[in-house]
Parts: C-alpha cells; sequence; structure tokens
C-alpha cells in the first residue's frame, strides 16, 4: 500500500504489487482522478524528512526501503501554459501545486499588482464572490508570502478586497484558469532549483528571488567578470553575513542553478553589507548546450558562446547524487520542450546494481538489475496530441480555452462520421504518440485527424479543417472573432478528397 499525497494535503491510498514499477502506480492515482490523458505532466515526488524532494523514477521497480513510510507526493513535473491543458481535472491540480508553491514561497511575484490579483483569484476559487463587508481575510493572511516582502503599503488589503468584488460572477474554474495564467508569465516559471548547499530556512528559493528583487531596486547590475569556470558551491555568501550594520537584504545563500523550459540559469550570490554587488546571472539556453554530463559531484556543461567558442562550466554539488539530479532535470526538460519526439539513446540509457553487472558478463542483453536513468516517455507536443485525440474520441463538450461550438451539436451523424471515417493523417506520420513529420504539422489542431484546409478571417489564422471551423465561433489561438472563413489548398493534402492528388 503506497500513501499518495496530493497538493492539497488529500491521501489517496494506492495498492501496487511488489514488483511493480512507479508508472503503474502513476497511472492508478491519475486513472482516479481523470486526468490519465495528460499524466505526462506528473510525477511521484520522494519527500524526506528536511530539504527538498527528488523525484521517482517511474520506470524502475518501487523501493519501499528508500520511500520513508510509503509515502509519496503528486507534483507538478513539467509545467505548461493552461491554455494548453485540455482536461479540467488537469488545470484543477495545476492550480493546487501553483498555489501551494505561492503560498509557501518558491515561487515568487516581484510585482505586487500582480500579487494582489493572485491572491484575489485565489479568495474567488476558494470562497466564491466577495462581501466587502465580511470579506475572507483569512485567505489573504494565508497568502501573505505571495508578492514582494517587508512592509506592504497601507492600502494593500484594500487593493486586495477590489480586485476580488471585480471578479465577482466568476467560477472556481475560470478563477484557476486566470491564476495559472499569470504565474505563467513570471520569469521562473516552470523552473527547478538545485542549490549546491543544503537547502535550509535561509537557503531556500524565496530568499534568492527577494535577494535578486532587492539587488535590482537598489541599482542596475554589473556583472563581474569571471575567468575561472568552475563554480565551487562548498561556501554560502549573503548579506550581513557578518552582522554589519550597512545595507543588504539578510540572506544567506549558495550557488544554484535553475532548470526551466527554456533552459538553465546559474545563480552566484555575491554581496555582503559592505559591497552591494548582486547576483551574477548566468542564463544558457538549451539551443546552444553541447554535452551535459555528471562526474562525481560535478555537474558538467558544455556550451558554445555568443563568440561561437566552446566553454565548459563545471558546478560542484554537495553530492553526487545531487549532481546526478541536475543531470537528469536538464536532460528530461529538454527532451520535454523543446523536442518532436524523445530518443531513444534517451529513453534507453541505464545503469545496472552489482547483481546485474555480473549476469551482464554472461549475457549482456540481461534486465536483471537494470535502472533507467530517464523516465520521460513523451515531449509537450505529444501529450498535448494525446490529450487531444482522448477528448475526441470522447466528444465531450469543449473546455473554457477550446473554441466554442454553434447550435449544430458535436455528436450530430456528420461529425460521427467525420470522427470516425476518412484517413488518419496523424496516425500515419507517427501513430498515437505523435511522432514527427508533415503530417503532424498540417493535422487539424481541434480533431487532430482531418489536414488544415480553411482560413479564418480577419485573423488570418490556419488552424482546422473543414468540419471543425464550421463548429467554430471563435478563432482557437487567437479568440479573435470569425466573419468569414475560406477554403485553402496546402503544397501537401493529408485528406483523401476528389479531385485532390495525393502525394
Amino acid at each position: 500500500m503506497w500513501l499518495i499525497s496530493q497538493p492539497n494535503s488529500v491521501i489517496l491510498p494506492i495498492k501496487a504489487d511488489l514488483n511493480a514499477i512507479g508508472q503503474e502506480c502513476l497511472e492508478k492515482i491519475c486513472e482516479k482522478l481523470e486526468i490519465g490523458a495528460e499524466a505526462d505532466y506528473f510525477g511521484l515526488q520522494v519527500c524526506p524528512g528536511s530539504g527538498p524532494g527528488r523525484w521517482l523514477n517511474l520506470r524502475n521497480p518501487l523501493d519501499p526501503h528508500r520511500i520513508p513510510g510509503g509515502r509519496l507526493d503528486l507534483r507538478v513535473k513539467f509545467w505548461v501554459p493552461p491554455h494548453l491543458l485540455i482536461n479540467e481535472p488537469t488545470r484543477h491540480l495545476f492550480y493546487l501545486h501553483a498555489k501551494l508553491d505561492l503560498t509557501e514561497g518558491r515561487l515568487v511575484v516581484a510585482d505586487l499588482e500582480v500579487a494582489r490579483r493572485i491572491i484575489a483569484y485565489i479568495a474567488q476559487a476558494e470562497t466564491g464572490d466577495c462581501d466587502p463587508e465580511v470579506p475572507p481575510t483569512y485567505i489573504y493572511e494565508e497568502c501573505d508570502k505571495i508578492g514582494p516582502q517587508g512592509e506592504k503599503p497601507d492600502d494593500h488589503m484594500d487593493k486586495i478586497i477590489e480586485y476580488h468584488c471585480e471578479i465577482v460572477g466568476m467560477r472556481a474554474s475560470q478563477a484557476e484558469y486566470r491564476l495559472l495564467k499569470e504565474i505563467s508569465n513570471l520569469e521562473s516559471f516552470g523552473e527547478e532549483l538545485f542549490f549546491c548547499k543544503p537547502v535550509t530556512q535561509f537557503n531556500n528559493a524565496h530568499n534568492l528571488y527577494s535577494h535578486l528583487l532587492y539587488h535590482k531596486q537598489q541599482e542596475e547590475e554589473q556583472p563581474r567578470a569571471r575567468d575561472d569556470q568552475e563554480i565551487d558551491g562548498s561556501a554560502t555568501v549573503g548579506c550581513l553575513a557578518s552582522g554589519q550594520n550597512g545595507g543588504g537584504c539578510g540572506c544567506r545563500l549558495s550557488t544554484s542553478v535553475g532548470v526551466g523550459p527554456h533552459g538553465i540559469v546559474v545563480y552566484r550570490p555575491a554581496c555582503n553589507g559592505e559591497q552591494e554587488i548582486g547576483v551574477e546571472k548566468q542564463s544558457i539556453k538549451y539551443t546552444v548546450i553541447h554535452r551535459a554530463q555528471p562526474l562525481r559531484r560535478i555537474f558538467q556543461l558544455s556550451y558554445v558562446t555568443a563568440e561561437g567558442s566552446e566553454k565548459t562550466l563545471h558546478v560542484k554539488m554537495a553530492t553526487s547524487g545531487q549532481a546526478a539530479a541536475l543531470y537528469r532535470a536538464v536532460t528530461e526538460k529538454h527532451a520535454f520542450y523543446c523536442c518532436e519526439t524523445v530518443r531513444s539513446d534517451v529513453t534507453e540509457q541505464f545503469i545496472r546494481d552489482l547483481k546485474g553487472t555480473i549476469a551482464s558478463i554472461f549475457n549482456d542483453s540481461t534486465t536483471l538489475g537494470r535502472r533507467y536513468v530517464f523516465d520521460i516517455r513523451r515531449t509537450c507536443r505529444e501529450v498535448h496530441d494525446r490529450a487531444r485525440r482522448a477528448r475526441h474520441r470522447r466528444r465531450d463538450p469543449p473546455s473554457s480555452h477550446a473554441p466554442p461550438s454553434s447550435p449544430s451539436s458535436p455528436s450530430s451523424p456528420s461529425s460521427r462520421a467525420h470522427a470516425h471515417t476518412g484517413p488518419r493523417s496523424r496516425s500515419r506520420s507517427g501513430g498515437d504518440g505523435g511522432g514527427g513529420g508533415g503530417g503532424e504539422a498540417l493535422a487539424c489542431r481541434v480533431c487532430m485527424d482531418s489536414g488544415i484546409d480553411t482560413l479564418f478571417l480577419p485573423c488570418r489564422h490556419v488552424v482546422c479543417c473543414q468540419e471543425c471551423a464550421n463548429r467554430c465561433e471563435r478563432c482557437p489561438l487567437c479568440r479573435a472573432a470569425i466573419e468569414k472563413s475560406m477554403h485553402i489548398f496546402l503544397p501537401v493534402e493529408y485528406q483523401k478528397s476528389p479531385g485532390l492528388i495525393i502525394k
């Protein structure tokens, strides 16, 4: 029996076999929560008594000896903007995790006005419409860590109540969507932090971002040139570290690496009470990374600079396990956000324990003692495609971000014929997994079956087939009203119809 904790602290008991892998456990959870089509966004986290949790490798067998008390946390592993989420239960779990990170200070909002709107959305989702005479102040107090810290303006609470009153009548699901939309615009959205020293009450994500905001407000940063490319994370630096009476933000931080959807960011805190240098922030995009690998406690990264030369970055972590976790995060996030499909050299990479190593001497193809390094199966595009196909097969009504339907029912005979007849262009170009290819690029973004052949006016977006376009009142991309639609002919057609040449 495994105890799975959701972000709202609700525990789900899951029964699994002794030799079951983590993926089986996750699939049972997602089946209960009705998010099976979008399960790839989530992961199971092992949380020790102190410090950050580690992601469970879902392709390996569950090990009770490495999971204290048989407790696991269901968390969002890959963050995407809310308009890419198809199912309402998926958006709700995203909201719960986002609220937890906001209220506990792991996701920092720099703008006070944005923070007030976020608090108002949380209050609307949790308590409904605001009564100006009796506002839900307890919700506002729970969200105290949202926004810039320090002394708040006198009208701070009044502004939150004002925002809350402006969204009277908004449904809870709409408020959750608006909150996710707000945080998706944050600079640190989807970023996973790895600190070189253990996380403490001073050395954490909240203090890091507060540190950044403090020095950004003081003066424009002036990065210092570093000759050495090795970062020793064994020491911490921070404002007022020696008790100076000068300026500073009062934190004590170690070097950290943030792994996000677009690349990695190296944060090097370097300030004290006498000389405020701020934080050296080095961004490295995935497109310039040449090679990454862990070497015991050191995470090594080779990348191409703007001048065209290759440089190597060494980050010394506290343990070899943290270096391996950083390497795994960089590889998986790059594959998920930037690749069309997950390469076989990522999915098939594994290590062996002692028993498996001995067995491999006699039989190299044996699976005994094999433990996979990565557990990513699909990219962001493939997960979205899979969820779209699942919804289309069920013929559910469109969600809040999907194009609204015309009075004609989606389950009409013509729609059913369209759903079950004709060639499935994306199936030919990669199957249900959504492999790469031209068929994927030219498939209708609503039904994901027929080819794109309709132009919307006046926005001029080309995203739908003719059947789906007839049911749309607004453009699925820009949400602009559709005044007119026009049938077009693309260079390559994937839908058989009279008079067309099939290539």
